[in-house]
């Protein structure tokens, strides 16, 4: 099992009862690094979890595991402390290339301050379409922050991975509404165009004439997705009528759709149509529409 740090989103001044936020890697006792899809990790909810309060007298209290999250890799703890907490502010105002301070705590407890800025890695080195990076020392669990105190994400595994704000948030929300994370499973893997070098972005733009969208690196065996001829080179523009030019604008997007789902009567474990752009087979040049019709599954 893993140490993780955390942070307080919510306190009830009445109960003394804090929700933290945290990394479901503290409850995971198998992970595979590059066989997400495989699903053979491990997760133990029933798990002993400690937290340690950090005030001067180094008090530590159980933590109940409230909600996690596998595919989005998040927990959600309950904890008791009768101390006086303020809730920090979350911004969902995020710039490539910013700079940000990750905030985490080292073996013996101490506070640790990293400065990095945001960047992206492809999803198809470390699974998770809705990861950021912050390339400096990871920090498990830890606030990311920009220089004026407002969370921008939480510090997640592995390496230097976080997870946005606009996903946090709207984890928080559909748990708040619906006790699960519904999404859809589009069975590919994908890396925005304009995260590429300018050489290999030109290349794109003068042989396909787009500058903008998620190619796809990989097809899941036996997906839809597969079935309907996706295959690798090929690069979505849009979905459902929205252009998406990076995979967290894809994972918004797609959250987005399954709530709409929810709150319009759809049931959990249906399937959905969606409208997906495809430019096909990018140095081909050909242009169309599928209507792809994903499994709806929740987590």
């Amino acid at each position: 099992m893993a140490r993780s740090s955390g942070f307080l989103i919510d306190w009830d001044e009445g109960s003394k009862e804090g929700t933290v936020l945290t990394s479901a890697r503290i409850i995971c006792s198998k992970y595979t690094a590059l066989t997400q899809w495989s699903g053979t990790d491990e997760y133990v909810p029933d798990a002993e979890i400690i937290a340690h309060l950090l005030d001067e007298d180094e008090t530590t209290v159980p933590a109940i595991l409230f909600r996690y999250d596998k595919h989005i890799n998040i927990a959600v703890l309950k904890v008791n402390l009768d101390l006086c907490a303020k809730i920090p502010r979350f911004s969902s105002d995020i710039n490539y290339g910013q700079e940000i301070l990750v905030l985490g705590r080292d073996e013996r407890l101490n506070m640790t301050i990293a400065h990095g800025c945001v960047n992206f890695m492809g999803p198809t080195t470390y699974e998770r379409h809705h990861y950021l990076f912050t390339g400096c020392e990871p920090s498990i669990g830890g606030m990311v922050i920009d220089f004026d105190g407002h969370v921008l994400g939480m510090a997640n595994f592995p390496g230097t991975a976080y997870i946005p704000s606009s996903i946090v948030l709207k984890c928080l929300d559909m748990w708040k509404k619906f006790q699960c994370i519904p999404r859809l499973h589009i069975g590919m893997k994908l890396s925005p165009i304009k995260f590429l070098d300018p050489i290999h972005v030109e290349r794109i733009f003068r042989k396909c004439n787009i500058d903008s969208g998620l190619i796809v690196k990989e097809v899941s065996h036996g997906s839809i997705a597969e079935e309907l001829g996706v295959r690798p080179g090929d690069v979505v523009d849009s979905v459902n009528g929205e252009c998406v030019a990076t995979t967290v604008e894809l994972e918004n997007l797609i959250m987005r759709i399954c709530e709409n789902h929810l709150d319009q009567g759809g049931a959990i474990g249906s399937c959905m149509d969606i409208l997906v752009c495809f430019f096909m087979r990018c140095l081909t040049a050909i242009y169309f529409y599928i209507f792809y019709q994903s499994p709806y599954v929740y987590t």
